[in-house]
């Protein structure tokens, strides 16, 4: 998978959600270099608060002129930060996130 096309999903994710999120994170085949030209890119939003309508059709827009210009899928989640830290080391899902995941952006 191309980086330049990961750090430019990060980078648009958070210029359009800004103090809404709390880390993006790259998880999966591609996070763990076994992904192919079939692979999906997924990509966990930790959230600190609700994505409203506009927001979130703005986002969805985005997310597919990436799946068109990079010819992926860009999974994007997008995973309460409270229920996250709460659930981390129980749910497998979320602990595979935590342990396996590369955090792309992370705020300050």
């Amino acid at each position: 998978m191309d980086r330049a096309a990961i750090v430019e999903l990060a980078e648009g994710i958070q210029e359009i959600l800004g103090e809404k999120i709390v880390k993006i994170i790259l998880y999966g085949s591609v996070d763990r270099g076994t992904d192919t030209e079939e692979s999906d890119v997924d990509v966990a939003l930790l959230m600190i608060e609700k994505i409203d309508r506009k927001t979130k059709d703005i986002l969805s827009d985005f997310i597919v002129d990436m799946n068109l210009k990079y010819n992926r899928v860009f999974s994007v989640l997008d995973i309460d930060y409270e229920q996250f830290q709460e659930w981390q080391q129980v749910l497998p899902f979320y602990r595979n996130i935590n342990q396996e995941g590369i955090i792309l952006w992370k705020a300050k």
